[in-house]
C-alpha cells in the first residue's frame, strides 16, 4: 500500500534535487542498524545483489558450494552463479517449506560441504535455523518473505551471518525496487562496505554499482516506519481467513503471534482438488494463486533429478495461495471469507 506520507517522503526528494544515491540512502541504512540494533546495512538495488553481497561479505571462494532450497526464487541461483560460485539444491520441510537440515546433510554427504547456505524463511515460516548451522555455519538469512517476524531465535535475520532482504514492490515493505544486506560481524561488514565504494578494485569480485537512489531509499523509509501496522493488519486477515477455512485445507503451523503471515496457503489433498478450488476462486473474481510450478523448481532449472527433492515436488502440486496484503478492504476480506465457508471440498 502507497500512501499519502509516501507519496511526500518521495516528493520531498525530488524537490531536495538530489535523486542519486545519497542522504536518504544513508538514513534507511541508519534506520535498518537502529531496527536490528547492531552492525552496517548496506541499501542496494535488488533484493538478488543483496544476495550477492552477502557473498562478499562472506568472501566465498570462487566455485565454493552455496545451498539454496529448491523450493524458491530463482534469484538465489542468480546471485551464487554472479559470486562465482556452484550452487548445491536442496529439499524443503514439509510444513514451513523451508530448508530441510536433513536434505542438508544427505546433499552434504552426496557432492560435499558447502560453504555458506542460502536460507529463506518461506511465506514468514521460521526455517530451523540452529540443525542449518550445525551443517553449515555461514547461514544467509534470506528473509524477503518474512522480514519483521520474530521466531524462537530472535527476530529474523539475526541469527545467520548476514541477513537479506528484499524491496521489490510486493515485499513486506518496498522502495518499489531494491534490497538489503545487514551484519552484525564487523569483518564481513567491512567487505560488504567497502564493495560499494567507489575506490573498490579487486581481481575475484566483478564490479557494479549496487546502492539504491535516495528516491527508491525514501519511499522504503516510509514504508519501515509502519512495520508494526504491516504485521497487525496481516495478522488481522490470517486470523479472518483461519476462522473461517475448512480445517483440512488449512496451512501448517498458523497462528503463531511473532510470525509476520506473507503468504496464506491452503493444502489440498492433490493437485486435481486445488485445480478444482483454484476455479471456485477465479469465477468469483478472487485472485488465487498456484504458487511456484514444477519447472520453477531450482532443481528442474538445473537439471538435477527430481527424486531427490520428493517434498518439493508434492508441494507445487497441491498448493494455492489468497490474497493477503495490507492494502485489502475489510469488505475484500470478508469475500474471501465467505468463499472459504463455500468451498467445494
Amino acid at each position: 500500500m502507497v500512501t499519502t506520507a509516501d507519496r511526500a517522503a518521495v516528493d520531498r526528494v525530488l524537490q531536495s534535487g538530489w535523486i542519486a544515491p545519497g542522504p536518504e540512502r544513508r538514513r534507511l541504512e541508519e534506520d535498518l542498524v537502529a531496527y536490528f540494533g547492531a552492525g552496517r546495512t548496506v541499501a542496494t538495488t535488488s533484493g538478488t545483489l543483496a544476495l550477492f553481497l552477502a557473498l562478499v561479505g562472506l568472501d566465498a571462494p570462487a566455485g565454493a558450494l552455496i545451498a539454496v532450497p529448491t523450493y524458491s526464487c530463482v534469484a538465489l541461483l542468480d546471485a551464487v552463479r554472479l559470486a562465482g560460485c556452484r550452487p548445491l539444491v536442496v529439499d524443503v520441510e514439509p510444513d514451513g517449506l523451508t530448508m530441510s537440515p536433513q536434505s542438508l546433510r544427505d546433499a552434504s554427504d552426496r557432492i560435499g560441504k558447502p560453504y555458506a547456505a542460502f536460507v529463506v524463511h518461506t511465506y514468514g515460516a521460521t526455517a530451523a535455523l540452529p540443525d542449518l548451522a550445525e551443517i553449515c555455519p555461514n547461514l544467509v538469512e534470506d528473509c524477503c518473505h518474512s522480514f519483521g517476524s520474530r521466531g524462537p531465535h530472535g527476530e529474523h535475520g539475526t541469527f545467520g551471518r548476514v541477513a537479506v532482504s528484499s524491496l521489490y514492490a510486493t515485499k513486506v515493505f518496498t522502495g518499489a525496487t531494491g534490497g538489503l544486506c545487514w551484519s552484525a560481524d564487523a569483518e564481513i561488514s567491512e567487505r560488504i562496505t567497502s564493495y560499494t565504494q567507489a575506490s573498490f578494485r579487486s581481481s575475484r569480485w566483478p564490479r557494479m554499482t549496487l546502492t539504491l537512489s535516495d528516491m527508491h531509499a525514501a519511499l522504503a523509509r516510509s514504508q519501515l516506519s509502519r512495520l508494526a501496522q504491516v504485521r497487525e493488519r496481516r495478522a488481522w486477515i490470517t486470523n479472518q481467513y483461519l476462522a473461517a477455512c475448512p480445517e483440512a485445507l488449512a496451512p501448517a503451523d498458523l497462528p503463531d503471534p511473532g510470525r509476520l503471515v506473507y503468504r496464506f496457503v491452503l493444502r489440498c489433498a492433490d493437485e486435481e482438488e486445488r485445480e478444482r478450488l483454484l476455479g471456485f476462486f477465479h469465477l468469483h473474481e478472487v485472485d488465487a494463486s498456484r504458487l511456484t510450478q514444477r519447472h520453477e523448481l531450482l532443481h528442474r532449472e538445473l537439471g538435477v533429478a527430481p527424486g531427490y527433492f520428493p517434498v518439493a515436488e508434492a508441494t507445487v502440486a497441491r498448493t494455492l495461495s489468497l490474497p493477503l496484503y495490507p492494502a485489502m478492504s475489510d469488505s475484500d476480506v470478508q469475500r474471501v471469507c465467505d468463499l472459504l465457508t463455500k468451498l467445494p471440498c
